[in-house]
């Protein structure tokens, strides 16, 4: 029987203690009668009575695929009793994603409907007031609704009401100490007010607790070289960038970074005496899309020629100086070039 790796993580309210009892108790009773016990969360490991909520972090387990539809459909019914929260299943065979499943509240429970009506205000441009509103009103209603004040944090983000956000994420992160989202947001905010250790901090703790095939784990890696940058350890930077740069996952959204990063990677390279590795760095900065934070093909041109004069290979560098056009450090590179020849 083929296994699997499975990872799952995520947290689930239900609101009051007659909800918690009654799921905790269908839970078991499915677990042992129906499932034969062949389930892969534990009730005992992951119910917490005194949240009234079952919280998963990030948990990665290996097993058959009977294992993994057990565990899916009791979550699924698990789910449909809860208030807030979600669960993130993943089942994964050699590195590769079989399944993936996202489980969240879609009941007729007011507080269900207000937040998901709310999250699609979030999404919509020039919609910030009424999801702010909306998003106060939910957390109104049931104070242990984390995402809704990660939403709120992040609509404030955008609004640049920076402390207002941090705000929501601490409460956010308070709930769930363990939601990549809320740490992320947090984390941006910290750069914005040039807190670059708590900013870190957040970084680190959201790939923590997500894994490499979620888009938000290699965000939060960029965000992390930067901050390491800023915090004046290129190496830490460094090591960094490369994990980013050798990504096996090819995620769309990442593309707008690769131009930047590897750029910033191939000039970190050169000044550490690896100008040969800092070309491929260059290259695949080259070939990534444009994007407004990221250098000009001009820009990386001249790069690629300032790496080949550190490996001695002039005419290489001239040609890419003449490539980088009007970009005038480059220019100047090729007047000095052929003063030196």
């Amino acid at each position: 029987m083929a296994e699997y790796r499975i990872i799952i993580a995520g947290q689930l309210e239900f609101g009051t203690e007659r909800v918690f009892n009654q799921v905790l108790e269908q839970y078991t009773h499915r677990m042992e009668h129906y499932y034969k016990n062949d389930i892969l969360l534990k009730p005992e490991d992951f119910f917490k009575p005194e949240d009234l909520a079952l919280d998963v972090p990030r948990t990665v387990v290996i097993g058959s695929e009977r294992d993994w539809l057990n565990t899916l459909n009791l979550l699924e019914r698990v789910v449909s009793f809860s208030m807030a929260g979600s669960i993130n299943m993943w089942r994964l065979s050699a590195g590769n994603i079989m399944d993936h499943h996202v489980l969240e509240p879609h009941s007729d429970r007011t507080t269900v409907q207000l937040f998901n009506r709310g999250r699609q205000l979030v999404d919509q441009e020039d919609k910030e007031q009424e999801a702010l509103a909306m998003m106060t009103k939910v957390v109104g209603r049931f104070e242990r609704h984390a995402q809704a004040y990660e939403r709120r944090g992040f609509v404030n983000l955008r609004l640049r009401n920076i402390d207002d956000a941090i705000y929501d994420y601490n409460k956010s992160l308070s709930i769930n100490p363990s939601m990549p989202e809320s740490h992320y947001g947090r984390g941006i905010c910290y750069t914005r007010k040039e807190m670059w250790a708590e900013a870190a901090t957040d970084f680190e703790a959201v790939t923590k607790n997500s894994i490499p095939h979620q888009a938000i784990y290699w965000m939060a890696q960029v965000a992390l070289g930067d901050a390491f940058l800023e915090l004046n350890q290129p190496s830490e930077a460094s090591r960094i960038f490369n994990m980013f740069s050798k990504r096996k996952q090819r995620i769309a959204s990442l593309d707008r970074y690769d131009r930047r990063v590897n750029n910033i990677f191939g000039k970190m390279l050169v000044a550490a005496g690896r100008p040969g590795d800092a070309i491929f760095a260059f290259e695949r900065s080259i070939n990534g899309v444009d994007d407004p934070k990221a250098p000009s093909k001009d820009e990386v041109n001249y790069e690629i020629g300032r790496a080949y004069e550190a490996g001695g290979k002039m005419a290489k560098a001239t040609e890419h100086w003449k490539l980088a056009g009007n970009f005038a450090p480059a220019k100047q590179a090729i007047k000095d070039a052929s003063v030196g020849a």
